[in-house]
């Protein structure tokens, strides 16, 4: 990490950190002060010794992403913001930030807070829309929700758990999906795709805090 990049994101997470600390006791939220609680110590063992610098940008988005939940009370603006940094730490070129929600027949689905708007030509970053639903369990997506481990492939086209693609997607060159679990219970999850040379177990460590944090924020806001 560059010694100017290093001391300008350390100032940035200092003070977004201790903002939310001042935020989470005047709430007296203990699930917001726990997912406060837990994105400092992820900092402390991912960065403050280590210098990771894709954990560091990622830390700093979540701590970004929590302050604009703090204050709008909204899990999709907080996902809005934080999806352009998942995407570019992970070198995705598209993916989304969802809840499980169930339906009137209690099946789940994902209820997309952030998701790339893959159908508008030339397509970037910070190209995204809300409010989708994923209801077909027998898609990559799906096998997130069925199976509740990180699904990886680098060959989606072949693998059995793909159920194809919606009309008009571009092809799929490789995906990653991880379910935000709480207590063992589903509460969200995130797709990425087509990270140039696939994913691998690096990606799947490198967004453990993102799993934990980004479940954390949707209870908390259940909890409300």
């Amino acid at each position: 990490m560059s010694t100017n990049g290093s001391n300008n994101l350390h100032t940035q997470w200092v003070n977004l950190i201790a903002n939310l600390n001042v935020i989470a006791d005047e709430w007296g939220n203990s699930l917001f002060q726990t997912t406060v609680s837990r994105l400092e110590r992820f900092w402390d063992e991912r960065v403050r010794n280590q210098e990771d610098e894709a954990s560091a940008a990622l830390l700093a988005a979540l701590a970004q992403a929590l302050t604009v939940y703090s204050t709008t009370k909204s899990v999709t603006k907080a996902f809005v913001r934080l999806l352009p940094a998942v995407l570019r730490v992970s070198q995705s070129p598209f993916g989304f930030l969802a809840e499980v929600r169930y339906s009137a027949m209690n099946k789940p689905y994902l209820y997309s807070h952030a998701v790339t708007d893959i159908y508008k030509p030339g397509f970037g970053l910070y190209d995204i829309v809300t409010d989708l639903q994923f209801h077909n369990l027998d898609t990559l997506n799906g096998a997130i929700m069925t199976g509740r481990h990180p699904v990886l492939t680098n060959d989606p086209p072949n693998d059995p758990r793909s159920g194809g693609l919606p009309f008009g997607h571009a092809g799929l060159e490789a995906f990653l999906g991880l379910p935000f679990l709480v207590d063992d219970d589903l509460v969200g999850a995130t797709s990425l795709g087509d990270r140039p040379g696939g994913y691998s177990q690096r990606e799947v460590e490198l967004l453990t805090p993102l799993c934990e944090i980004g479940g954390l924020l949707i209870a908390a806001d259940r909890n409300r």
